[in-house]
């Protein structure tokens, strides 16, 4: 039989016992490899863990390679290697890898043309393609890793970039970040408290900050009989609740399906019977969707990218102008006022993530201002118990 190993494993090739050349031991290693191709164990990337043989004719070795490396090429390591939380491809020339927080380059060069043909594989099976007319892609990969690919003619011919977030961290509950120094335990017990009272939440911070591993550890805090509809550009959070249902954008395809952005699916939740809508990711238009169906009677979370709490709350609203041109700026205030309760804003400084601040946003006086009350800031305490609030109405 072929001689079995680790990736990349030589062993030479000699006339056995049973007197059989490389040639026989060849035909050996095809057929092994047929029969290897029916395994379908995977390790913990998500990859199958099967092997095939070839024969390296200048060595008269047989180079035992695992067909996950076939496939994903240098990434298939990285892939499975539990310590990397993202994995960054610029054009073959530079790989890096980012481990607890800390960005790390890769030794390792590769042609532009492997580039092409592993952003295809991390492709195959997603639904989504990267060619001339559609060079910007996102989509997920089988072990629930976040691929994002972008390709000529946005990018230089020879710098395919290929990016991968892995979402490593083993983290479900709020007292799993509170053992991991991100939330204290009074930050938690506001938080844990917000959502049994139905209050509308705004996770906000740089990209890489934790976002989505909150919005996964609060809706672990939403009671079994809440009905919970998520809507994300590309599958990311990973809670699985009683009654929860979970939609995803698609990009118009080949065959001339239509496309599903992100408006059309808040609009599409409101007509699900929600007790709580989550956005994965508000950056367009779809933010005065979701805010007219947090207006509509249920609670929400939705993350954003921001620079602090109440300029998440400031691009909130030049995102909802983005839906129209009779949409007013003043119209957005007040709605954010009426149906955002609390913004949660995370920070990263190397490599620790931490809850920085919570507010919350009472009514507003001033139409030009978003007024805020900090109820927790890292380093202090809670300055006030999460206060009720009364429902209100919006009108134009």
């Amino acid at each position: 039989p072929c001689p079995r190993g680790e990736q990349g494993r030589q062993a030479p090739i000699s006339r056995g016992g049973d007197g059989r050349s490389a040639l026989d031991r060849a035909g050996s290693c095809r057929g092994d490899r047929r029969a290897s191709r029916r395994e379908t164990g995977r390790g913990d990337g998500g990859s199958t863990g099967s092997t095939v043989c070839s024969i390296d004719w200048s060595s008269g070795c047989a180079i035992v390679t695992t067909l996950e490396a076939r496939r994903y090429g240098h990434l298939a390591d990285l892939l499975d290697d539990p310590t990397v939380e993202e994995i960054i491809v610029v054009g073959g020339q530079r790989t890096f890898v980012v481990r607890d927080g800390e960005k790390e380059l890769v030794n390792v060069v590769v042609d532009p043309v492997d580039v092409r043909r592993i952003a295809d594989q991390l492709l195959a099976g997603t639904g989504r393609r990267i060619d001339l007319a559609s060079p910007i892609v996102s989509a997920q990969l089988p072990n629930g890793s976040r691929v994002h690919i972008t390709g000529p003619p946005v990018t230089r011919p020879d710098r395919m970039n290929i990016q991968i977030r892995k979402f490593v961290m083993a983290v479900a509950h709020l007292d799993d970040l509170i053992d991991r120094g991100s939330l204290t335990r009074e930050a938690a017990t506001t938080l844990r408290a917000a959502i049994q009272e139905d209050k509308s939440i705004l996770v906000a911070g740089a990209p890489g900050a934790g976002k989505t591993t909150l919005v996964n550890c609060l809706l672990h805090e939403v009671h079994p009989s809440q009905r919970v509809v998520t809507c994300e550009e590309v599958f990311e959070i990973g809670v699985d609740l009683p009654d929860m249902t979970q939609m995803q954008t698609r990009d118009p395809g080949l065959d001339g399906g239509a496309e599903i952005t992100l408006r059309d699916l808040v609009r599409e939740a409101l007509r699900q019977r929600p007790d709580r809508i989550v956005v994965g990711e508000v950056r367009g238009p779809e933010a005065l969707d979701m805010l007219m169906a947090l207006n509509a009677g249920c609670s929400g979370i939705a993350t954003i990218h921001a620079n602090s709490g109440r300029d998440a709350l400031e691009k909130l609203v030049s995102y909802g102008v983005l839906a129209g041109e009779n949409i007013s700026v003043p119209f957005l205030r007040r709605t954010v006022a009426s149906v955002m309760d609390l913004v949660v804003f995370l920070t990263r400084r190397g490599g620790v993530r931490q809850v920085s601040e919570i507010l919350a946003v009472p009514e507003q006086h001033d139409s030009d201002v978003f007024t805020t009350e900090a109820i927790y800031r890292s380093g202090n305490e809670v300055a006030d118990p999460l206060r009720s609030r009364g429902s209100r109405s919006v009108t134009a």
